[in-house]
């Protein structure tokens, strides 16, 4: 079931961040390069949180198969730790010996669901100042009303830019802190049956 979520929150969050980005190629440089930085941050996170599922993976399967111990515990214990992910070996090996220890969270992922957000900001700062310029510009231009409002037209496709990389922005936020919460449940489970 996890993996069909995490599956579906990740296409949902691409689908918006392509959706997006391909509505500015070719007509909107800056707000389709900003859209394309968003695409690429939001697959570092989803990268990391890949690497994350498949070392509890290893947890997972390590605990559902745990041979008897044999005349050589501390042999069976090494045997056993090097079929784990090497980031979960070491504090595994402590929570088996008595410690409180953690097991590791991804690093980079909660800084990267807010950067999401502050990208689709900037974006939306650029519209808006485009839009602005831009509404200036028509105004000073002509004192005739029909020219104003052609002269404006331009300026209110800004705030299409200003609202559009805000979108993808909130979009892939939004989809990857789902799927970090999915796979940080998923290593929580793992930690309390080891």
């Amino acid at each position: 079931m996890t993996r069909l979520l995490f599956a579906t929150a990740f296409l949902l969050g691409a689908a918006a961040v392509a959706w997006i980005g391909l509505d500015f190629a070719g007509s909107h440089a800056l707000a389709f390069i900003i859209t394309a930085i968003i695409g690429g941050v939001y697959l570092i996170g989803i990268f990391e949180l890949l690497q994350f599922r498949r070392a509890t993976g290893t947890l997972e399967d390590a605990l559902n198969t745990i041979p008897p111990v044999a005349d050589n515990p501390g042999q069976w214990l090494e045997h056993w730790l090097n079929r784990l992910d090497p980031s979960l070996r070491n504090a595994v090996r402590l929570r088996i010996e008595g410690e409180r220890v953690g097991l590791p969270a991804p690093v980079f992922t909660p800084y990267l669901v807010g950067l999401l957000v502050m990208l689709g900001l900037l974006g939306t700062f650029v519209g808006m100042v485009d839009t602005l310029s831009g509404a200036v510009l028509a105004l000073r231009g002509s004192t005739e009303l029909e020219a104003i409002r052609a002269g404006l037209a331009a300026p209110i496709q800004g705030l299409g830019v200003a609202f559009g990389t805000s979108v993808a922005g909130v979009a892939a936020s939004a989809m990857l802190g789902l799927i970090s919460t999915l796979v940080r449940r998923d290593r929580m489970l793992a930690t309390r049956q080891l």
